[in-house]
C-alpha cells in the first residue's frame, strides 16, 4: 500500500469511529459544524497511534467550520488520555502505583508510631452491634419486608453495607 493510500485509509478510519462515538453520546453536528479532533488525526498518524485512540469521544469537539478551518492542524496540548496511552499507563497501572505509595506511607507513619490501625480485639459483640438505636430501627424495618436495603439505609442514616451485615446476623442467629 503506498503512503497516500495508507493516509488516506487512516484518516478514514478515524472518521468513520468519531461519527458511531458521537451517535452513541446522542451528538449531532448541526449544519455549519464539523466534527473536530483535539489532538490532529495527522499527528495520531506520525505517532502510530490507533484509530480508535484518536476517534475517542474525549478527543472529539463539534466547532463551526470557519474556526475548524482557522485551527488548521494545530495542537496546544495533549488530552492526558492520549498522554497515558503514549506512555502505556493504564488505569490498572496507576491504580498499583497508588496503593503502593499508599502502602509505603503506612508503613513509615508505622514506624513513626502516628498510624496504628485497628485495635487486636476491638470488635464489638453481635448483642452490642444490634443494640445500638439505628441498628434497632433497621432490623425492624427489615423485618417488615417492604423496603430494600438501600432506602433502609436511608431513613436510618447507616451505609448499606450496615444493613447487610445486620441481614446476615439476623439470619445467622434467627433473629
Amino acid at each position: 500500500m503506498d503512503l497516500d493510500k495508507k493516509d488516506k485509509s487512516y484518516r478514514e478510519t478515524v472518521s468513520r469511529i468519531s461519527k458511531v462515538n458521537l451517535r452513541q453520546n446522542n451528538m449531532e453536528v448541526s449544519e455549519g459544524y464539523e466534527i473536530d479532533h483535539i489532538f490532529p488525526v495527522s499527528y495520531g498518524e506520525l505517532l502510530n497511534l490507533p484509530p480508535h485512540v484518536i476517534a475517542d469521544i474525549n478527543n472529539l469537539q463539534i466547532i463551526t467550520k470557519e474556526e475548524n478551518s482557522k485551527k488548521s492542524n494545530k495542537c496546544d496540548s495533549i488530552p492526558l488520555f492520549i498522554q497515558q496511552y503514549m506512555l502505556g499507563i493504564t488505569k490498572e497501572e496507576l491504580d498499583r502505583r497508588n496503593s503502593m505509595r499508599k502502602e509505603k506511607g503506612i508503613e513509615i507513619a508505622k514506624s513513626k508510631g502516628v498510624y496504628i490501625g485497628r485495635v487486636h480485639g476491638s470488635l464489638e459483640t453481635i448483642e452490642k452491634f444490634i443494640s445500638k438505636p439505628k441498628n434497632k430501627k433497621a432490623i425492624e424495618l427489615l423485618k417488615e419486608g417492604k423496603l430494600k436495603k438501600v432506602e433502609i439505609s436511608r431513613i436510618v442514616g447507616v451505609h448499606v453495607n450496615t444493613i447487610t451485615k445486620l441481614t446476615k446476623t439476623i439470619k445467622d442467629n434467627n433473629l
